[in-house]
């Protein structure tokens, strides 16, 4: 069904209704995700587009809780804001490895991490994303993979990443 095609199914999704979806769904972000956000549009505003949206970060952080997740890969760090929004969600002793190649770019990510008090759960590792997934150790289980970086290469990622455990 397409999305543009309004029946009794399918409602347009007008600013209002969003805004609505997005109180109902507790989708606002808190205060240090707006500054997260207006820090990277202010800084990198020709880069400002690569962070996830805010309803998809509650959406991650929810989904970490639904699965119980402990254990999770995320690839493309950027600014840090899906990293951030998955690190809350996980259980007690969980943590999240995150690839990047842009030091400066996660440079911003670490200290709101701090800030958030989320950044003992996140392991950052800069270098090419396809050479960091193949040395990972095959165990331990996987419980959640979020591949968000270069389009091109997200066929290899998934490929480091689905055969595992």
């Amino acid at each position: 069904m397409r999305n543009d095609t309004l029946t009794a199914r399918n409602l347009a999704l007008t600013p209002e209704l969003h805004d609505y979806l997005l109180d109902q769904g507790r989708m606002t972000p808190d205060p240090l995700l707006i500054e997260l956000i207006e820090l990277t549009h202010e800084a990198i505003p020709e880069q400002a587009h690569m962070t996830v949206a805010p309803e998809e970060g509650a959406l991650l952080t929810f989904l970490v809780r639904l699965l119980g997740a402990r254990t999770i890969v995320e690839v493309g760090t950027f600014t840090g804001y899906s990293s951030l929004c998955m690190a809350r969600g996980l259980r007690a002793g969980g943590s999240l490895i995150t690839c990047d190649v842009s030091a400066e770019y996660t440079d911003v990510a670490r200290d709101f991490w701090a800030r958030a008090q989320v950044d003992d759960r996140i392991e950052l590792r800069l270098g090419d994303a396809l050479d960091t997934l193949r040395a990972l150790p095959a165990e331990p289980h996987l419980d959640l993979a979020f591949i968000d970086a270069d389009k091109p290469g997200y066929i290899g990622y998934w490929e480091e990443l689905a055969p595992r455990p």
